[in-house]
């Protein structure tokens, strides 16, 4: 694991964030069985950008419009039955309440980048309790 360039403080829910990060983060482990997952912060123009990035198999191409669906797993979810299509789900619901934005890239056999974008004039203020 590679962590690069963290050192920001962002004003967000503690909780519901740290879930979002350790569900992407569980999904790069899991599906990188060999190479590195990296997780690292951009400044840009309107906010941070957080990357967690992976060398593991990828997502294919026709299954990435569908990653946030509810109960939808893709082809790598068929073959680990442990996948049960709720994390990425839940990460875009809580994104969505926070003001946050979540964006996939992938490449079968090349790995995926998971981005969460914090925007700099952007707090979350909808009631999580109703996702």
């Amino acid at each position: 694991m590679q962590l690069e360039n963290l050192d920001y403080q962002i004003l967000t829910d503690e909780k519901w964030f740290a879930f979002v990060l350790e569900q992407v983060l569980s999904n790069a482990l899991k599906y990188t069985s060999q190479g590195t997952v990296k997780i690292t912060a951009y400044e840009e123009a309107d906010g941070l950008k957080i990357s967690v990035s992976d060398t593991g198999i990828g997502i294919k191409a026709e299954d990435l419009p569908r990653v946030f669906e509810k109960g939808f797993t893709g082809y790598n979810g068929r073959m680990d039955k442990k996948a049960s299509g709720l994390g990425l789900y839940l990460c875009k619901g809580i994104c969505d309440k926070l003001g946050h934005r979540i964006r996939i890239d992938s490449k079968v056999n090349e790995g995926t980048c998971v981005d969460i974008f914090l925007e700099a004039e952007r707090t979350g203020r909808s009631d999580l309790t109703k996702m």
